[in-house]
């Protein structure tokens, strides 16, 4: 072959791969920036405003400490303008509040919830306000006795009431002590009214709100264990001053959307992914086990996964799967039991033990039955009940039957997945 033919050849193969190269990245261009416009919008959207409202304003704004076994405390982050607050009397709960703040309560009996986003909170009833709970209390159970003949002629004793006062904190943030094993947050879809006016949040004008009860100020002593030093909830103790303070040491509270991806991604590399699927597809036998005593679980959607940075729906079941186990298995201490001793809590497992997901007690006392849980606990636990639990409102809740997706519609081919 001649230098000039070579040459040639050389050129001609410069060119075709100039025009390969613009053609690759021609179609990764069209793939990124416009295929996606042209993709089912449930393949990419939220599947509720639920679903959206826990991952994007309750995940951060709820801290769990990195406290071990019982000791674990939740807090919630309250903002003025943002965190939408109840305060809502029960059959024990008394709310007594000055007149400019009477607007907010919402009475015992009343179907009608009130909201609100200014930054209020309940506390115990001040010193100078204690002769008036007296006469309430008394009134209260006088009041009870009238409701109640056949448990007063029986000597049954009267109920405690408990009578909290609504007041203002100074400063555009505060601290609430938040249930410890909630998987639900409070959730309002009718009856209702938030009485702020003009919407201060966008999520305030969803059909639906996630807000918080009755918020107590959140205020802890620290607590010297055998395994460090702790902050425990305390009514008595120093109030927290800031999210800095909350979240740096000596308190070190991490919120739940933190824990939730440190989850995912010990789930990752710890290759649960191998035994377990993640997905309830569209055949009787997965919506049957994967639902409820009473109810069939609503197969799997795209949107579903849109929070997650890694997708893991997998291809093999050597384990049952994960989708609905957040439904199907909500017991903390059932997780700490599985993950310790997988082959007691479920009776021939192959599942091998993860006791790295928890401290021995530093003590040296009697040994425990399940070691103390720590943080890869923690975290691997708070992804896992996420899966289930958060495709339809509380209100809507497939597992009581409710059942928006119609799953037996779509098991028996009547309609299809959207």
């Amino acid at each position: 072959m001649s230098l000039h033919n070579a040459m040639h050849n050389i050129e001609k193969s410069a060119i075709f791969t100039f025009i390969g190269i613009v053609l690759l990245f021609s179609t990764a261009v069209i793939a990124v920036l416009v295929a996606p416009n042209y993709v089912e919008q449930t393949w990419t959207q939220p599947t509720n405003p639920y679903q959206v409202q826990v991952y994007e304003v309750a995940d951060p704004n709820l801290y769990i400490s990195r406290a071990g076994g019982d000791n674990r405390q939740f807090v919630y982050h309250m903002k003025q303008d943002y965190t939408l607050l109840a305060f809502q009397e029960t059959e024990t709960l008394r709310i007594v509040a000055t007149p400019e703040l009477e607007r907010y309560v919402t009475r015992n009996g009343d179907p009608h919830l009130k909201l609100t986003a200014r930054l209020l909170m309940l506390r115990p009833v001040p010193l100078p306000l204690r002769d008036r709970e007296k006469k309430l209390q008394l009134e209260l159970q006088q009041e009870w006795e009238k409701q109640h003949p056949l448990a007063v002629h029986e000597k049954l004793p009267k109920p405690a009431f408990q009578i909290m006062e609504l007041y203002a904190p100074e400063g555009s943030e505060a601290f609430a002590l938040a249930p410890s094993d909630s998987l639900l947050e409070n959730w309002v879809d009718k009856d209702y009214t938030i009485l702020d006016g003009a919407a201060k949040q966008p999520y305030h004008l969803d059909p639906g709100v996630i807000y918080v009860a009755n918020p107590i100020e959140y205020r802890a002593k620290q607590t010297y264990t055998s395994w460090g030093t702790i902050w425990l909830y305390d009514p008595r103790g120093e109030a927290v001053a800031s999210l800095q303070q909350l979240t740096n040491p000596p308190m070190n509270f991490v919120s739940r959307r933190e824990l939730i991806s440190i989850g995912e991604h010990i789930y990752n590399i710890e290759g649960c992914w191998y035994c377990h699927t993640d997905q309830t597809r569209t055949l009787v036998q997965d919506v049957v086990l994967n639902g409820s005593e009473s109810f069939p679980a609503p197969p799997s959607s795209p949107g579903e996964y849109i929070y997650q940075e890694v997708t893991f729906p997998g291809t093999r079941r050597i384990g049952p799967d994960l989708s609905r186990v957040g439904v199907k298995r909500p017991s903390r201490d059932w997780h700490k039991g599985h993950f310790w001793a997988p082959k007691t809590a479920s009776k021939g497992s192959i599942m091998p033990s993860f006791k790295h997901f928890f401290d021995d007690d530093p003590s040296g006392g009697a040994p425990q039955t399940v070691g103390v849980p720590n943080y890869q606990f923690e975290a691997i636990y708070q992804y896992l009940v996420t899966k289930g639990t958060r495709i339809t409102p509380p209100t809507e809740a497939w597992w009581l039957g409710k059942d928006p997706i119609k799953t037996l519609e779509i098991i028996e081919g009547q309609r299809k997945l959207p």
